[in-house]
């Protein structure tokens, strides 16, 4: 098993989250989360960046590149925990579930964006 797909079972356990309750957060398969566990499937990076989400750790940390936590858990935790029940109680389709998360992400990306070139526009 490679060190990303132990870092994925073991986030995941530490958690006390069933790859039925990380595949449901990730809107796949359990089959998947089974797949990226066993390392004979890797995440592509819109994946990856909701690996990190839920699991509150870096990228980094994921891939391997930095074995330190780096986390925010008592910034993000609140929001994350709000996105979760707001998903897992809307009767919306898990389709328009995934679209919905791929806006969001493209807008939280988009927004951090923006404001590293509104800093480093005010740093010159």
């Amino acid at each position: 098993m490679n060190s990303f797909a132990a870092k994925i079972k073991e986030l995941r356990l530490q958690r006390g989250m069933s790859q039925a309750d990380l595949a449901r957060l990730l809107g796949v398969a359990r089959t998947t989360v089974t797949s990226y566990e066993n390392g004979s499937r890797k995440p592509d990076n819109d994946t990856l960046i909701q690996f990190a989400a839920i699991f509150q750790v870096s990228i980094d940390y994921m891939l391997g590149n930095n074995t330190s936590i780096s986390n925010n858990k008592s910034v993000y935790s609140d929001v994350l925990r709000d996105i979760d029940n707001l998903l897992n109680t809307s009767p919306i389709s898990s389709e328009k579930k995934k679209e919905i998360i791929k806006e969001v992400s493209d807008y939280f990306r988009w927004k951090l964006e923006n404001a590293q070139h509104n800093q480093i526009s005010e740093e010159e």
